[in-house]
């Protein structure tokens, strides 16, 4: 394909940032410009990156043929919905948008406009939980646990939808499974919103899984757990190690043990990759607005009942 698809990025603070850089690191992207509401945040991150300053959405409407947004979540759904009815395609950074109903909203919109709505849950790119995945069968358990410092960046939700919805993606993609029922609790520390939560799930296909998320913990951690009829598999997620633990000579307990790392991949980059490739050759994208609308909905649920 001799002509490039025409990119831009909505919302460039940190996160917005470097995905304008993986726009123009793709073969096939030019990166036309970015908008921020805050033009002076514009302005700078254009002129760092060569390209143009746009400080209102509606500025890109036949500028672009694809965009992310990455503004702050309480825009997700007017922006998104602004360039899902003018036909132009959309990556939209987690949680796709603050409500249900908005989700929903745009998800009707792709349909009618045919154009595709891809949702930025970034690990299904890790390649640790990539590999963890390929030695998964016959599970019985799945713990995921996702802590953070505390930041004022995305303290503007809760931490269900600041970081129990990675792991909320993770669990239906992991499982391939429904929720059958769950309990869960949380509690405010530092913020208005919820700052910690713990999940106990039963899966339809009798799989267990437990979620524990935190934004105010010491230090930060991600991993999986996987508990299988043989073994136990174990993944940091952060930096790339694994460890199996299977049943020695005896049979009877857990001893044998091997541990590997995966080489480290740039997820971001994979993410954005994979969207352009969707829009290119008409492929389904890799996490759909449906599972980015599945996602919320699990969250929401969680926040009724736990009622803060």
């Amino acid at each position: 394909m001799s002509k490039k698809l025409r990119g831009a990025v909505v919302g460039v603070g940190y996160l917005g940032n470097f995905h304008a850089q993986k726009y123009k690191n793709n073969p096939h992207v030019q990166l036309v410009g970015v908008c921020d509401h805050f033009p002076a945040q514009a302005d700078k991150i254009a002129a760092e990156l060569g390209v143009q300053s746009f400080h209102h959405p509606q500025d890109l409407i036949g500028q672009v043929d694809l965009v992310t947004i990455a503004a702050s979540t309480q825009s997700h759904y007017e922006v998104a919905k602004l360039f899902l009815q003018n036909g132009i395609h959309v990556n939209v950074e987690k949680p796709i948008t603050a409500t249900v109903p908005q989700a929903e909203e745009l998800l009707a919109l792709a349909e009618k406009h045919k154009v595709k709505l891809a949702v930025g849950h970034i690990e299904r790119f890790n390649p640790s939980v990539n590999e963890l995945k390929k030695h998964m069968k016959n599970v019985s358990t799945i713990e995921l646990i996702r802590t953070a410092p505390y930041k004022a960046r995305g303290a503007d939700v809760s931490v269900l939808h600041d970081l129990a919805i990675h792991d909320m993606d993770l669990l239906f993609w992991l499982t391939g499974s429904e929720i059958e029922s769950f309990v869960a609790s949380g509690t405010k520390l530092v913020s208005p919103e919820l700052d910690t939560a713990s999940i106990s799930f039963k899966m339809k296909n009798g799989i267990h899984a437990i979620i524990t998320v935190s934004r105010i913990a010491p230090v930060a951690q991600r991993s999986v757990r996987v508990v299988q009829d043989d073994c136990t598999l174990f993944a940091n997620t952060g930096i790339h190690e694994l460890e199996k633990v299977e049943k020695g000579p005896g049979g009877d307990e857990l001893t044998k043990v091997t541990k590997w790392t995966v080489e480290k991949a740039d997820a971001l980059q994979k993410e954005t990759d994979a969207f352009v490739d969707a829009v290119l050759n008409d492929k389904v994208p890799v996490v759909t607005g449906l599972d980015g609308l599945k996602a919320l909905r699990a969250i929401e649920d969680i926040q009724k009942m736990i009622g803060k």
